[in-house]
């Protein structure tokens, strides 16, 4: 039983000092990331399409619900491949979101910790209201 208290113990300090260093990165991209958060938002005006995927980046749609949702309002360039090359541009170019998991119907990703960060996902949300 002892054991199971220390690995415990252990456990908690190992988290509090992550949650530590996450505070300590958020800070420094904040600091020094001023400017990219305005490039971001500039190219999401110039490409609607890009910032709609965003906003619908939620850790359970796949791929191909992002298709459904886009397609069913109309969207502009709502095909398949299109999504496909916005969620690989969002993941690998702007790291504002990341793979969770495949499912039949697509990837799913969800919003990273960059995007709160730097507010990319709260800025568009309150440029669509």
């Amino acid at each position: 039983m002892p054991e199971s208290l220390d690995l415990f113990h252990e456990v908690a300090r190992l988290r509090d000092e992550v949650e530590e260093q996450g505070e300590m990165i958020d800070t420094l991209v904040r600091t020094n990331a001023r400017g990219l958060r305005t490039e971001v938002l500039d190219e999401m005006k110039k490409d609607p399409t890009l910032a709609e995927v965003l906003l619908l980046v939620d850790g359970a749609r796949s791929q191909g619900e992002i298709l459904k949702v886009l397609q069913q309002r109309g969207g502009k360039g709502a095909s398949s491949a299109t999504v496909s090359r916005k969620l690989d541009y969002l993941h690998r170019d702007l790291r504002l979101i990341h793979f969770v998991k495949r499912e039949k119907s697509g990837n799913v990703y969800r919003t990273g910790r960059l995007d709160q960060v730097l507010g990319i996902t709260r800025a568009l949300t309150k440029q669509s209201q």
